[in-house]
C-alpha cells in the first residue's frame, strides 16, 4: 500500500544540537486563505484562538482556484494580505515555490510526515489527505468497481463529477486519469458524464437521483451519510486519488511569527485530530482516520510522487485546455 511503502523512506531525527533561542511570542492578525468546508473552519477557530491567545485568525473560504485567483489579483494589485495558504491544489504550490514566493518554513514534526508530503526546501507542507473515490446512492445495485467501469454504457446519463476548471481536487483526478491517454475521459463524455460545481455538487445530485453515480471527495460522502443522505462510497478497484493540502506561507506575510505558529498547531496533535473530525485524513502518522472511513493504508491508492508533480506542472495548462475542448465538444 501507498503508505507503507513511503513509511518505510521517512526519516526521523532527534533534536538539532546547539543552544534553543528564544523568539518572541506570536501575536497579532494573520489572514488564512483556505478551501476548507466552512464547519472546519469553525471548529478550528476556536481551538487555535485558545492555543495561540495573542494571534487573531482571518479567515478567507472559497473553492482552491477561486482561493488562487483572488491571492494572484492580489498581488499584482500591489499586495495579498493572506498569510497562510491552505487548500488542495498541490500544483500551485509547486508553482508558487518555484517562482520564489513562498517563505521556507518546516513544522517541529515534519520529518514524521512521508516525503511525498512535505517540500524538500520546506516551502510547502501537507496538512491533510483528501481521498477521491466513487459514491452511489443507495439504490444502486449495479456499482461500477473501479474508475476504468465508469466508462461502461450501463451507466450513461448516470454520472457526475466536479468541474476541473473550478476544483482543485477535481483537477487532480483529471491528471491522473489522462495520464498516457485521453481514451478514458473520451469514454465518459460519450457517457454523457456531467461536470459541474465541487464535490457537494456531486453529492447533490447522487442524493437527489438525478445523477446516481459520481466521483467526488470521500469526505463529501462522510458529512452526507452523517446527516441521512443514502449514499454509499466505493473505493476503485484501479485505485482512489490521495491528494494532498497543502499549506504555505507567502514569502510577502506581514506577520509570519504568527503564520509558523498557526501552521505548527495544525499540524500537531489538536489541529490533526480536527481535521480528521472534518472527514479529512491526518498527515501525521498515527492519527485516527476520519469517524466512518478506513485506515488509509488499508486502501488502495494511487501513487504519488514528485514526478508526477513535475509532469503534470509542465502540462497543466494543456491539460485543462483539452478538457474544455472535450466538454464543449458537440
Amino acid at each position: 500500500m501507498l503508505l507503507l511503502a513511503l513509511n518505510a523512506c521517512r526519516i526521523e531525527l532527534g533534536p538539532p544540537a546547539g543552544p534553543i533561542v528564544e523568539t518572541a511570542s506570536p501575536t497579532g492578525e494573520i489572514w488564512i486563505y483556505t478551501s476548507l468546508y466552512q464547519p472546519v473552519i469553525d471548529a478550528i477557530d476556536p481551538a487555535l484562538r485558545a492555543a495561540l491567545p495573542g494571534v487573531v485568525p482571518r479567515w478567507f473560504q472559497s473553492g482552491s482556484e477561486k482561493v488562487a485567483q483572488r491571492f494572484e489579483a492580489e498581488s499584482a494589485a500591489g499586495g495579498s494580505p493572506a498569510c497562510l495558504l491552505l487548500t488542495s491544489d498541490p500544483f500551485w504550490f509547486a508553482t508558487l515555490a518555484e517562482e520564489g514566493r513562498l517563505r521556507p518554513h518546516l513544522p517541529p514534526n515534519v520529518l514524521q510526515l512521508d516525503r511525498g508530503w512535505v517540500d524538500p526546501e520546506g516551502r510547502w507542507v501537507a496538512t491533510r489527505v483528501s481521498l477521491m473515490v466513487i459514491g452511489v446512492a443507495e439504490d444502486v445495485t449495479d456499482r461500477p468497481a473501479s474508475f476504468a467501469d465508469l466508462a461502461d454504457p450501463r451507466f450513461a446519463k448516470r454520472l457526475s463529477m466536479p468541474d476541473p476548471l473550478a476544483s482543485g481536487t477535481a483537477f487532480t483526478w483529471l491528471a491522473f486519469a489522462t495520464s498516457g491517454s485521453w481514451t478514458p475521459l473520451e469514454a465518459l463524455r460519450a457517457n454523457g458524464i456531467v461536470a459541474s460545481g465541487g464535490s457537494a455538487a456531486v453529492a447533490g445530485r447522487i442524493e437527489s437521483g438525478e445523477r446516481p453515480v459520481g466521483i467526488l471527495l470521500l469526505e463529501n460522502v462522510l458529512t452526507a451519510r452523517r446527516r441521512g443522505a443514502p449514499i454509499d462510497a466505493i473505493f476503485p478497484e484501479d485505485g482512489a486519488i490521495a491528494i494532498p493540502g497543502p499549506a504555505a506561507i507567502p514569502a510577502s506575510c506581514a506577520n509570519p511569527t504568527a503564520a509558523e505558529a498557526a501552521l505548527d498547531w495544525i499540524l500537531g496533535d489538536e489541529g490533526q485530530r480536527l481535521m480528521a473530525a472534518g472527514d479529512l485524513y491526518p498527515v501525521v502518522p498515527g492519527g485516527a482516520p476520519p469517524p466512518g472511513a478506513p485506515p488509509l493504508e488499508t486502501l488502495n491508492v494511487r501513487p504519488w510522487d514528485r514526478d508526477f508533480t513535475t509532469r503534470v506542472m509542465a502540462e497543466q495548462a494543456d491539460i485543462k485546455r483539452r478538457w474544455a475542448e472535450l466538454s464543449d465538444a458537440p
